[in-house]
């Protein structure tokens, strides 16, 4: 894969994101095009406006084209997300005929790796990725790797990420018949953390928090293996809806309030500060206090907090058991002093934002955290060669054309 072209789109709900990469000897991105076009085709990870969706699709495919001087035609990643998306942790058991000692087998492990699958998916969802977390062969520790030991029984355990039918057919259908572009869908989320965390940061545990516009992605690993990932409907565009209410102003006004004056901890917004608002139809202008708009935004940005506490509480932890504590990312961590609202409630645990290091282009992308996605996209190949999610399968086979659902139903029958 090093130095092969890589195309990506990260189809958010604010914005499309698009960038043509290269992927250097020393596991750096070579970006060749970057480029975005705010839209409203997509809502929570669904297409609601297919027709305005490709518009945006082909200005910015006209745009890489034009930069990196290539035809975009072949195959590309191209994310998803949103309420589609669920995921479980999914366990099987094999024992061996006689009870005699089995070596394990690559035919054995893949018969239980599909069987996780296949035991928690229903017939209109689709499995994204199917996630190793290790095996335990008789009463033995957790193993990574099984291939070529032996035992009378093996258990396996995975992470499954799964999307609905509807969602795939629908991708499926805009990029290979209207775009002669081939989909390889991951989910955005897993595309973001895998890519931009360390392996450190995996193994001591790690909390991944992706602030969207309208959802955040949880991703949380421990000992390098992904325990826990989880989308919830709350995103930064929810302060913006409650800020244009209070204000009563435009969404677009709101949002420039949001980015130029609004901390997300208001204990840090100084109350002596004020700005001006347009009010639309009028031309008078509201004079408001930047504590007192500080204070509504923090109130949202709690509700994504106290979900983040629901979802650790979910599986059995504290926050205090993930030693590389919580990374944030995503265009909405880019608020004003919105790591010291998380400091505030994950006392003694580091808080730091993502910084994409292993970038090579023109302008610093290391605080382009809103990028975090399409950067993993680019990246998936470096990140995921021992993955064995259904979508680098499908990668690998090249340019067989098939359909999306014909491809699943073959890898998991």
């Amino acid at each position: 894969m090093r130095n092969k072209i890589q195309i990506a789109f990260d189809l958010g709900s604010h914005s499309i994101k698009s960038a043509v990469g290269r992927i250097l000897p020393d596991n750096k991105i070579e970006i060749l095009s970057v480029a975005e076009i705010e839209s409203n085709s997509i809502d929570f990870g669904d297409i609601v406006d297919k027709d305005l969706l490709l518009t945006h699709l082909e200005i910015l495919i006209e745009k890489m084209e034009k930069d990196a001087k290539i035809n975009i035609d072949e195959d590309a990643w191209v994310s998803v997300s949103g309420k589609g998306i669920r995921s479980i942790n999914s366990s099987t058991r094999k024992r061996f005929a006689d009870n005699i000692d089995v070596e394990i087998s690559e035919e054995i492990k893949q018969e239980l790796l599909n069987q996780c699958a296949d035991v928690q998916v229903s017939s209109d969802r689709y499995v994204l990725h199917n996630i190793e977390q290790g095996y335990f062969i008789g009463s033995s520790p957790l193993i990574r790797n099984p291939i070529g030991m032996i035992g009378k029984s093996i258990d396996a355990k995975t992470h499954v990420i799964h999307v609905r039918n509807f969602n795939l057919s629908q991708l499926d259908y805009c990029f290979k018949e209207d775009l002669s572009i081939e989909p390889f869908p991951v989910f955005d989320g897993y595309a973001a953390s895998s890519s931009n965390l360390t392996r450190d940061e995996k193994d001591l545990g790690v909390i991944f928090i992706d602030i969207g516009s309208d959802k955040t992605n949880i991703m949380i690993y421990k000992n390098n293996y992904l325990i826990h990932s989880k989308v919830i409907p709350l995103g930064s565009k929810l302060v913006t809806k409650d800020m244009a209410a209070y204000l009563q102003t435009s969404l677009k006004e709101a949002e420039r309030v949001k980015l130029q004056h609004v901390s997300a901890f208001s204990d840090f917004a100084e109350e002596t500060n004020t700005f001006e608002v347009e009010i639309p139809n009028d031309d008078l202008r509201k004079i408001i206090n930047e504590k007192e708009i500080s204070k509504i935004a923090e109130l949202r940005f709690e509700d994504i907090i106290d979900e983040i506490n629901v979802q650790i509480k979910n599986i059995g932890k504290v926050y205090t058991d993930f030693k590389s504590g919580i990374k944030l990312s995503g265009g909405g961590s880019k608020i004003r002093n919105i790591d010291l609202l998380f400091k505030k409630h994950f006392s003694d645990t580091p808080i730091d934002f993502i910084k994409m290091k292993n970038v090579v282009y023109k302008e610093d992308f290391e605080e382009k955290r809103e990028y975090v996605t399409l950067l993993g996209l680019l990246a998936w190949p470096i990140f995921n060669v021992e993955d064995k999610s259904s979508s680098l399968q499908i990668k690998d086979l090249g340019g067989i054309k098939k359909s999306i659902s014909s491809i699943w139903k073959g890898i998991f029958e």
